[in-house]
């Protein structure tokens, strides 16, 4: 006996009772058309911006916004300007500096030290520092020299431990310096600095100079200081004979 085949009719039962399913392409479309309209409700829950679709930040922007108004109004290239301009005054101000004060330096001691001619200072006091950081441990012999005339000699003794000599020009620029030597006396020639002509010296004329300078420099003018040892109330006789030994005069070589 045959058996009836139940899984057709079952079959066409179930198809007749299932709706038809949809094709994938329709879904596909039907996708497509609600994507603009769903990307706006996305706003409110954070997830994109309708303008930008970008991740709002609703408490930081402002916060950000009122912090840097104040550099948004700045002008940054006005700025970068003053800034470099402040530095170029600061650079040229600071090399200026020195060549500025001990140039007034020279003119305090132009109305009070005659020209060639060694003058001896008294004791240095709070009261008598005719010019700053000087020490009251020395005794000082100044010269105010200027070459427009011819050359200038200057003879100083260096014997005595802490002496010294020193040459500085208008500008204050030491030129010349020397402290205490196996040689008592220290004799320097100062000449024009132009480049003028001086004459034959003695050597070239076929005679024999007595006095023959330790050193010769070119400067135009300038102040000469001597520094010796105060030693005490002892010797300061002693002392006062060694600053009145200093010379500071036109040359006689010529």
């Amino acid at each position: 006996m045959k058996m009836p085949d139940f899984s057709k009719s079952f079959g066409s039962a179930l198809h007749r009772k299932l709706p038809a399913a949809p094709r994938l392409s329709a879904l596909r479309a039907a996708d497509t058309r609600q994507a603009p309209a769903t990307a706006g409700t996305l706003n409110t829950a954070g997830a994109l911006n309708n303008e930008t679709g970008a991740a709002p930040n609703a408490v930081g922007s402002p916060v950000w916004r009122a912090l840097s108004r104040p550099f948004r109004i700045i002008n940054w290239r006005i700025l970068a300007a003053a800034l470099f301009g402040i530095g170029i005054v600061h650079i040229i101000a600071t090399l200026a500096a020195p060549s500025l004060t001990l140039s007034a330096a020279y003119h305090r001691l132009e109305g009070v030290l005659p020209t060639n001619r060694p003058m001896i200072l008294p004791p240095v006091s709070p009261q008598n520092q005719p010019l700053p950081f000087m020490t009251p441990a020395l005794r000082y012999a100044m010269c105010r020299y200027d070459t427009a005339n011819g050359p200038v000699d200057v003879s100083v003794e260096l014997g005595a431990t802490g002496s010294s000599l020193t040459i500085y020009t208008v500008d204050g620029e030491a030129v010349y310096t020397a402290a205490q030597s196996e040689v008592p006396l220290h004799m320097v020639r100062i000449t024009p600095a132009d480049g003028r002509f001086l004459g034959l010296t003695p050597e070239a004329r076929g005679h024999r100079s007595s006095e023959v300078p330790s050193a010769t420099l070119h400067a135009d003018r300038g102040v000469v200081v001597y520094a010796t040892p105060d030693l005490g109330v002892s010797y300061q006789s002693a002392t006062q004979q060694h600053l009145a030994a200093a010379s500071c005069n036109p040359s006689r070589a010529n």
